[in-house]
């Protein structure tokens, strides 16, 4: 943790030296880890959320507690993504798209401000393998200081329980479009039943879930320990997804706690 510390430190400096600052928040666990650095550093702190189907209306409840939670300002945009042919068309580049059309809503919205730098809460673990979202994110000069400085999931995590943050532990989310394979196309009623699939299952205490639309078939991802108590209920599991549209339900996938 010490370790871990230094390198705060040095993100909270380098923030410090902008004096202002707009954050993409989404309310898990590395942007909230990034506002509450971003808020000790003294700087002038917004949190700027981008309201759309991909991130739901849990997804955008959450994004205000934690806000509130952190003490830090936070506006909400409606981003239109789902207007944008090369995002819904559900390439291997889907992320590379949303975050090239995300990024000048919120420059516009920092310009607004008074504001210069934008930041992202990426960090070192998220940007292993090929991620096309973190290309348009440094092709645009979006400041990054957990890559920056060297930190990654685990310490982000420290950092977060060093705050007292509620989403310390809490499981790694991603946007709805992530549940639908590539090339099929994104559509709000595919994320709407996704959406409505998860609720579902964390109205039963499954946390961390994830439903993936294939069709008329539903691949659920729980974490390890609910494997079992999945099972159990599997049957009432599929007999309420049909009537969102999904004819089979299987469990694809163990999760680990948090991923």
């Amino acid at each position: 943790m010490n370790e871990t510390l230094q390198k705060t430190k040095r993100v909270i400096d380098a923030i410090a030296e902008h004096g202002s600052i707009l954050i993409a928040f989404s309310g898990g666990v590395d942007s909230s880890v990034l506002a509450s650095v971003a808020k000790e550093s003294g700087a002038d702190v917004l949190a700027v959320t981008a309201n759309s189907e991909l991130l739901g209306h849990r997804g955008l409840k959450d994004a205000v507690k934690v806000a509130d939670e952190i003490g830090v300002k936070h506006e909400i945009f409606d981003f239109g993504i789902l207007r944008k042919k090369e995002f819904v068309e559900n390439s291997h580049n889907r992320c590379y798209h949303c975050k090239k059309h995300l990024i000048p809503e919120l420059a516009k919205i920092a310009s607004r401000n008074k504001i210069e730098t934008i930041a992202d809460g990426t960090n070192i673990t998220d940007i292993a393998g090929d991620r096309p979202g973190y290309a348009a994110i440094k092709g645009a000069g979006v400041f990054t200081p957990f890559v920056d400085f060297g930190l990654g999931k685990p310490e982000i995590r420290d950092i977060a329980r060093h705050f007292g943050l509620s989403v310390a532990d809490a499981p790694s989310e991603s946007c709805l479009a992530t549940r639908i394979p590539s090339g099929t196309v994104i559509t709000v009623k595919r994320l709407s039943r996704i959406e409505e699939a998860e609720s579902m299952l964390r109205s039963q205490s499954f946390c961390g879930v994830r439903v993936r639309d294939r069709g008329r078939l539903a691949c659920v991802e729980v974490q390890s320990g609910d494997a079992e108590r999945f099972r159990v209920i599997q049957e009432d599991v599929a007999a309420a997804f049909a009537r969102i549209g999904f004819d089979r339900v299987v469990l694809s996938k163990l999760r680990s706690r948090t991923l």
